[in-house]
């Protein structure tokens, strides 16, 4: 048998043992997925509304001076009296000069009066955050500070 054989055959056994050892055999079993789902936290910042009527599928609520709630955002209803325990989750549908309407999309409870909207704030466009600027103007200055340098 030629050397070069002998080389192709040993690299097809180490491939083997690699394979076999890395195949995941040798591992414990995954623990089994949480029987509950994880949902999504509330954001810190969202805007807390009382809620003014509720029908059927639909809260109506008071916006006041916040001009950024628009149809399409989502909405949480939570419960103050349990800890702000999650109550339903809502689409806002409709947007007047003093109200807004929102559509339940999801519920746990049955949404009442006693309990609170909260619309997190839609994001904020890349081109208005004051981090982009900041590290536009401190990226020109380093820049320029290197330029004069180098020279």
């Amino acid at each position: 048998m030629s050397a070069a054989f002998l080389v192709r055959r040993a690299a097809l056994v180490c491939v083997a043992v690699v394979t076999v050892v890395g195949s995941g055999c040798h591992r414990r079993e995954r623990p089994a997925a949480p029987l509950m789902p994880v949902l999504p936290r509330i954001p810190r910042d969202a805007a807390r509304f009382e809620i003014d009527a509720v029908d059927d599928s639909t809260a109506t609520f008071h916006v006041f001076e916040s001009r950024w709630v628009r149809a399409g955002l989502s909405a949480y209803v939570v419960d103050p009296a349990h800890r702000d325990a999650l109550v339903a989750r809502l689409t806002i549908i409709r947007r007047d000069s003093m109200t807004a309407t929102a559509l339940v999309t999801s519920q746990v409870a049955r949404v009442t009066t006693d309990h609170f909207l909260l619309v997190p704030p839609p994001p904020t466009p890349w081109w208005r955050a004051k981090w982009f600027w900041v590290g536009t103007m401190v990226g020109g200055a380093l820049g320029a500070g290197a330029t004069n340098a180098i020279r």
